[in-house]
């Protein structure tokens, strides 16, 4: 980890803990790290989908908020698909 860190205590289920066990031991790695590197990397692709230059907390926290469950081929109309592709 680079810089200042943060502790937090979090509860995992049972089967969610089992699973993450299991592929921290695949790659050889202590479940703490691996989790830690999990976490990071989701971060990073979080970052990514800011656009650059927004910094406000507000306008940050509404990014993907309107994305559709369903695929954008199956939205008819086309003033809707135009918004959601953006």
């Amino acid at each position: 980890m680079q810089g200042a860190a943060t502790r937090k205590l979090i509860d995992i289920k049972l089967s969610v803990f089992e699973a993450l066990s299991r592929k921290a031991r695949r790659k050889g790695v202590s479940l703490k790290r691996y989790i830690e590197d999990l976490l990071e990397e989701d971060s990073r692709h979080w970052d990514n989908a800011v656009p650059e230059g927004v910094s406000d907390e507000r306008i940050i926290s509404l990014i993907g908020i309107a994305k559709p469950s369903v695929p954008l081929d199956s939205i008819e109309d086309e003033r809707l698909n135009y918004i959601l592709s953006k």
